[in-house]
């Protein structure tokens, strides 16, 4: 057992060895620039830059995709403690208290088709593809980041602003850009039952570690992966549900909310979000705090506590499934304070990582 530090202020690695404990926990509608530059110092992370072209108005999407350009090499450091190299201990290593990974039934399946944003594969009248990390073995299961895009967008947003192809997830995770049915309706409730079929599909094809299936979104597709955080519950390990809105045909309530498991939660908001406004974002991470059964106070994430990040790791929650609050400042896009903040890649690789 690793005691919490009594620093009011703890770092970024002790703060998830003080929740998770090391002892069996597994391990709208806009548009978007892409991420404007990582304002913290890389520590094991993946650092992003770029800029981008797209607009909003009211919420409705003016211009195609944002475009940005990613660089860095963070992940290769590792975080300090116990909780295993990012590059690596993602993969399933033999990580004291971490969970073995779980083969998925395409291990060992020769070359599987993987897709493309040009010619991407279908599921469940949903189009999507896959990108393999570097010197993909097939015999070795891989984490897996299902990134869910904005309404609006082409099914390359994700991959080209998402921030996950870079030194690191490119290296150790595979990454899954699923498409909406239809884009201009972005992604909602009535998308739930497509996640089973993507789900077998991915597992079934690919070499996945199934205790470490991650998903994230941005706007309709933030709505979507914290949907999911309850109604598959069962398959995800952690979510990071970004810049939310209300969906009247899923409301956020954990007394009555029936899912099927827990998940750790990373929900990011802007706090001056003028898109899909400030509300949503409070109420999804009650809901989270609620199903986690967190207290009320938090500690300041060190390496995140700036206005363009201002991340807090709540206290008291079921072990092994944290809730981070993010609350940021960051423009992003076009000076809406709408969408995927540039801290938010690294931030979830660190952290997704060390499970």
């Amino acid at each position: 057992m690793i005691n919490k530090p009594a620093s009011a202020r703890i770092t970024f690695f002790a703060a998830l060895v003080a929740s998770h404990a090391l002892s069996g926990c597994s391990g709208d509608d806009g548009n978007g620039t892409g991420a404007s530059g990582d304002p913290q110092a890389a520590t094991s992370g993946a650092s992003v830059s770029g800029s981008g072209g797209g607009t909003t108005t009211g919420g409705s999407t003016t211009t195609g995709e944002g475009s940005a350009s990613t660089s860095g090499v963070g992940g290769e450091g590792g975080m300090s403690g116990g909780g295993g190299s990012p590059g690596t201990g993602g993969e399933g290593g033999s990580m004291d208290g971490k969970v073995p990974p779980e083969p998925s039934a395409g291990c060992n399946k020769a070359n599987p088709q993987t897709g493309s944003a040009q010619s991407p594969l279908n599921v469940s009248n949903h189009q999507y593809y896959v990108k393999l990390p570097t010197g993909y073995d097939a015999s070795k299961p891989y984490p897996v980041m299902i990134m869910f895009n904005p309404t609006g967008n082409p099914i390359s947003w994700a991959e080209q602003n998402a921030g996950f192809e870079v030194t690191g997830p490119k290296e150790a995770w595979i990454r899954v850009y699923p498409h909406p049915a239809n884009s201009n309706s972005g992604w909602g409730a009535n998308d739930v039952s497509f996640f089973e079929p993507l789900y077998e599909e991915i597992t079934g094809n690919f070499c996945i570690d199934k205790a470490r299936v991650f998903a994230a979104g941005e706007s309709s597709g933030g709505d979507f992966s914290s949907i999911l955080g309850c109604e598959h519950a069962d398959k995800l390990r952690a979510v990071g549900p970004c810049a939310t809105k209300n969906v009247p045909q899923y409301q956020l309530n954990a007394g009555t909310r029936d899912c099927t498991g827990q998940v750790t939660s990373v929900v990011i908001h802007g706090e001056r979000d003028s898109v899909v406004g400030t509300e949503n974002g409070p109420k999804t991470r009650d809901f989270y705090t609620a199903l986690n059964h967190c207290g009320t106070s938090t500690t300041p994430v060190e390496g995140y506590t700036d206005n363009l990040s201002n991340c807090v790791m709540y206290q008291g929650c079921d072990e092994g499934y944290p809730v981070y609050w993010c609350e940021h400042g960051d423009p992003n896009y076009q000076n809406t304070n709408h969408g995927w903040p540039a801290f938010a890649p690294k931030f979830l690789w660190s952290l997704f990582s060390t499970y």
